[in-house]
């Protein structure tokens, strides 16, 4: 696990993809602490690593050995955090973004974000109990639209169609969209203020 902590007010857990915690993993982590936050970034792979050309062997493991249960050890996590922080966020990268939205049913949170769960589309009865932001890269590899039309009308959430693919927030990704990142990361930001 990643750890940065400065005595903030907030913190936020930081959920990574497939891969493990990688590079993407590290400079997010900076920069949310730079940003104010105490950062918590939990190794769902347990020291595991793969690269991006190794994505069939990556999803294999987290499928077989992680799941999207992963949720469940997440809330002690959030609980202990709970008595120290007052507002506590999750942000989820692809499966860390569907681990997060099983998350939100979990009334310590305030506030989630998911950036390219596709999984979540398994898993479209979660009610959320905090406010939850969902980015959807729009060239993704299911019914985007499906999807959004689904969760569109569910209290709490707020959804946005980003104008790429899968993976365009991690600049190390074949898939970056530098101009829908920095979009995409003033969106969280204004998301985060209004909570």
């Amino acid at each position: 696990m990643i750890q940065k902590i400065s005595n903030q007010q907030k913190a936020v857990i930081l959920l990574h993809e497939i891969y493990g915690i990688n590079q993407f993993m590290e400079d997010t982590c900076n920069e949310y602490h730079r940003q104010g936050f105490d950062v918590f970034c939990p190794d769902m792979l347990a020291g595991e690593f793969f690269s991006y050309s190794e994505a069939a062997k990556a999803h294999q493991y987290f499928s077989n050995k992680i799941g999207f249960d992963f949720y469940r050890e997440m809330e002690p996590m959030i609980e202990q955090l709970k008595h120290t922080y007052d507002k506590i966020f999750l942000i989820g990268f692809s499966a860390g973004a569907t681990v997060a939205w099983r998350c939100s049913e979990n009334n310590r949170c305030d506030g989630i974000v998911c950036c390219y769960g596709s999984r979540i589309r398994d898993y479209l009865p979660v009610q959320p109990k905090c406010p939850v932001l969902l980015l959807f890269a729009e060239q993704d590899l299911f019914d985007v639209e499906g999807v959004i039309n689904q969760l569109s009308g569910k209290n709490q959430i707020e959804i946005r169609k980003v104008q790429a693919s899968h993976g365009f927030m991690d600049p190390y990704s074949p898939n970056y969209n530098r101009k829908q990142a920095i979009i995409s990361k003033k969106h969280i930001s204004d998301f985060f203020k209004r909570i």
